[in-house]
């Protein structure tokens, strides 16, 4: 190369380099301003460009369950629909680029997800726009409506690509298990001060319960979060039948394990959503009639025994994901879950009152700081119910309300049609897919329809939970390589030799 040519480009790199190490040097000053967070982050999302653009697929699915958060962007929204948002950027760039970058459509999930997507949309503009208190707004919720289109864009990012065949039990496996990663929250509170500024990157919420419970139940949100998402990975990877083989039977002791792990957590939900995805798994494995049932159901039987028997000697975390079932337990984990329970039936008939003035235009998710600032204060002075700041913000812990008062009845038909739609792209890989995939599809059938029937039944946050059935459906069709269909085989039928010309009769 031309020494001539060299020259301007070393000028170049070093105008822009310098100003920008100088800028860096003198806002490191005070490093865990949101300033200097901010602009490192972009510093470093520049530098890692490049491998961005070609990892940007398998990025996204690793850190589609993950617990860390974007802390560069404005209101540090989770790492997957920043992962989302830009997957799906990369993959329209690619498009446009190449014809061979194609996306995996599905048709009918398709118009599902963008007739929701105008629907959250229109309700946005109509309701006061987006509001963020990242941006100063005295109007929040805008992270809630970022997470919902999230999901969606994320479907299509997810499906962008299709994942190569030798690597799809890796994914699959990194999709589920990078929900582990909840645990670093609790970890960062039980190793103190010192490490507090690691909430930057990680979610303080999960933790939430750990501070609250400190002096009681002491419950342990990541340790269940973690949990759950070690015995989906080996239902997914070894499924029922696999987990109680008795040639390896440590599968059946560290499942069992990984169960109790998450009772720590004091959540009644994971002992019901584990409950449901049995039941589902078993069913979709065709495992009714086999000698497989009565050894399960007798396992059951002697959990059972076990937890009656020893209920009361269990620590009151434990005691308190026990609490549903008919059986003697800790007072105080008692009155504990009882508490929740009635506050929240006392909220939904409230709401439910409420339904029919949002069933056309929904009530969206901006609410005003100011009216939350009001209720917290006056439920501290006991003017008000406890659930009197949750009918502010709009969780309502209950997933046809979180759905229907947001985004009223086109919301909710625009969810219903993409459920069904959904479920068909599940059931026909499911019923047709590769052999060698015959377990993941299985898991992510089951678990779409244990999810959906703790959403309706249970317990659900539509913002929240989208995200879980658009990244089951989109994995599916990535991992399949789109929607797998009956394989025609023509059975042909050899055809009669003809005799040779001199033996054959003359016609008349």
């Amino acid at each position: 190369m031309d020494r001539n040519t060299e020259m301007p480009k070393a000028a170049l790199a070093t105008a822009l380099v310098v100003p920008l190490a100088l800028m860096i040097g003198v806002l490191l000053v005070n490093p865990l301003a949101p300033t200097t967070i901010g602009l490192v982050g972009l510093v470093l999302l520049g530098l890692m460009f490049p491998l961005l653009v070609r990892w940007h697929h398998p990025l996204l699915i690793v850190f589609w369950n993950a617990a860390f958060l974007a802390f560069f962007l404005p209101g540090r929204p989770a790492v997957w629909v920043a992962l989302a948002a830009m997957s799906f950027g990369l993959a329209v760039l690619s498009r446009a680029v190449s014809f061979r970058a194609k996306f995996l459509q599905v048709r009918s999930v398709t118009v599902a997800l963008v007739l929701l997507g105008l629907v959250v949309v229109v309700t946005m503009v109509a309701r006061g726009g987006i509001g963020a208190r990242s941006l100063g707004s005295d109007m929040w919720g805008s992270k809630r409506y970022l997470t919902v289109l999230g999901a969606i864009i994320g479907y299509f990012a997810l499906t962008s690509q299709a994942i190569p065949r030798p690597r799809a039990q890796l994914f699959a496996a990194l999709f589920f298990l990078s929900g582990m990663t909840a645990i670093l929250s609790d970890l960062i509170y039980v190793a103190g001060p010192s490490f507090y500024f690691l909430f930057n990157f990680l979610s303080v919420d999960v933790a939430i319960n750990q501070v609250l419970t400190a002096d009681t139940l002491r419950r342990y949100t990541g340790l269940a979060w973690l949990a759950q998402s070690g015995y989906w990975f080996m239902l997914m990877r070894y499924g029922i039948t696999g987990i109680f083989d008795v040639r390896c039977f440590w599968r059946l002791l560290i499942f069992i394990a990984l169960f109790v792990l998450g009772l720590f957590g004091g959540f009644r939900s994971s002992i019901i959503l584990l409950a449901l995805l049995f039941l589902t798994q078993f069913w979709y494995e065709r495992l009714l009639r086999t000698k497989l049932f009565p050894i399960v159901v007798a396992c059951g039987l002697l959990a059972g025994l076990f937890v009656v028997g020893f209920a009361e000697r269990l620590p009151l975390s434990m005691q308190r994901s026990l609490t549903f079932l008919p059986i003697k337990v800790h007072p105080m984990a008692r009155q504990d879950a009882q508490g929740t329970l009635e506050w929240r039936l006392s909220m939904w008939k409230v709401v439910v009152h409420d339904v029919p003035q949002y069933l056309w235009l929904g009530k969206g998710y901006i609410f005003s700081s100011v009216d939350l600032f009001l209720i917290h204060e006056s439920i501290q002075r006991g003017f008000f119910e406890l659930y009197e700041e949750t009918l502010v913000t709009g969780n309502y812990h209950n997933g046809l309300l979180t759905l229907v008062v947001p985004f009223g009845l086109p919301g909710a038909g625009a969810f219903v049609f993409f459920l069904f739609a959904g479920w068909r792209v599940l059931q026909r890989n499911y019923l047709y897919g590769d052999p060698e995939l015959r377990n993941i599809n299985t898991f992510l059938i089951a678990y779409f329809a244990a999810r959906l029937v703790y959403y309706i039944f249970f317990y659900g946050q539509f913002d929240l939970d989208l995200m879980v059935f658009t990244g089951l459906i989109g994995l599916s069709i990535s991992l399949n390589g789109g929607v797998k269909s009956p394989t025609i085989k023509a059975s042909l039928k050899p055809l009669a030799a003809a005799p040779p010309r001199d033996l054959q009769t003359a016609p008349a």
